[in-house]
């Protein structure tokens, strides 16, 4: 009777190992290749002279691909390097390496998603219209400085678009110039405005409203909270209190490269026409894009004698009538 050799259990295991470190590679390069990034959709314009070298480096730089090498290699395997087309391209969203290598055959893009979140300043907007490729920051702060744009695109003489960029998703044609943006977005703000039956009459009136709804709109964290805030803020103008708000302050430091959590005492004295710590009144502009709740919130705003309040960092603002009433529920909110 023969017996059949049991293989050895070292060399099983030796094989077990090699296969595993034969595997892991090419896991590796399948994770790169089909694994999708997660990004926001940005433009890529491919130049007169641009090949798949050129190209995986901005993919890379902007990163929305994990390997220079693999793109190039890709690329060159399915005939997009030798395929590719001048013209503006969007890449982003859920895309993978092979998914840009394919997108470069298919041809240039037409259309791209920008969000602008309530709330942003026109500085923060730029950031995001600079990321995406529409234009950089300088072209972006230059062009709703314009006062003469701004008075095409508003019909009024503000200083600025600081306020009229309605806040909003937006599929817009990557060919259009940046001045084209802007108007899709301040049509947006007057229809929302005349959505809610909000005409402007009185042109200087409503700025201080769009301005007030700006400051309301930044300290407001539950939707409910806007017609309590605005009603706070216009009870200490009409007894000639200053506004004392953390956002305006914030709206200086934030075009200095300074975010924090909670004001320092130094930044309450920056001497500044936006610092309501500092200055009666409004601050010159809006100070960010509010949303048309936030308008509406100035416009009808809740009736009541609070004068003072402070954010808990848990979801809400906690209101009071007195300067003692709110120092006691701070004192009370930190024991607790």
């Amino acid at each position: 009777m023969r017996w059949k050799k049991t293989p050895d259990r070292s060399v099983l295991k030796y094989l077990k190992y090699l296969w595993i470190l034969i595997l892991i590679p090419f896991l590796y390069i399948a994770w790169i290749v089909f694994s999708p990034v997660h990004t926001d959709e940005l433009i890529l314009r491919v130049k007169t002279g641009d090949n798949a070298r050129t190209i995986s480096s901005k993919l890379s730089e902007l990163g929305l691909i994990r390997s220079k090498i693999l793109f190039i290699q890709l690329a060159k395997l399915s005939g997009s390097d030798r395929a590719l087309q001048v013209g503006t391209y969007t890449f982003g969203g859920k895309m993978n390496c092979w998914g840009a290598v394919k997108k470069l055959k298919k041809g240039q893009s037409k259309t791209l998603k920008l969000t602008f979140p309530e709330g942003l300043s026109l500085f923060k907007m730029s950031k995001i219209v600079d990321r995406k490729g529409l234009a950089s920051n300088e072209e972006f702060i230059s062009a709703v400085t314009d006062t003469a744009l701004v008075r095409e695109l508003t019909g009024f003489s503000y200083p600025s678009l600081e306020g009229f960029l309605y806040p909003e998703t937006y599929i817009v044609d990557v060919s259009l110039p940046l001045t084209a943006i802007l108007q899709i977005q301040t049509t947006e703000f007057f229809k929302r405005l005349n959505s809610r039956g909000i005409e402007i009459t009185d042109p200087d009136e409503f700025y201080r409203i769009l301005i007030l709804a700006s400051i309301v709109e930044k300290e407001a964290v539950l939707p409910e909270e806007k017609p309590i805030i605005a009603g706070v803020y216009l009870n200490r103008m009409r007894i000639g209190m200053r506004l004392e708000s953390c956002p305006t302050v914030d709206y200086i430091l934030e075009k200095r490269g300074i975010r924090r959590k909670a004001l320092t005492a130094n930044d309450t004295k920056i001497n500044s026409p936006y610092n309501t710590y500092q200055v009666d009144g409004l601050p010159p502009t809006p100070i960010c894009n509010p949303s048309v709740s936030s308008i509406q919130a100035v416009i009808n705003p809740a009736k009541h004698n609070y004068l003072f309040f402070f954010a808990d960092y848990k979801g809400k603002n906690i209101f009071s009538h007195s300067f003692d009433e709110h120092l006691n529920k701070q004192r009370h909110y930190r024991r607790s």
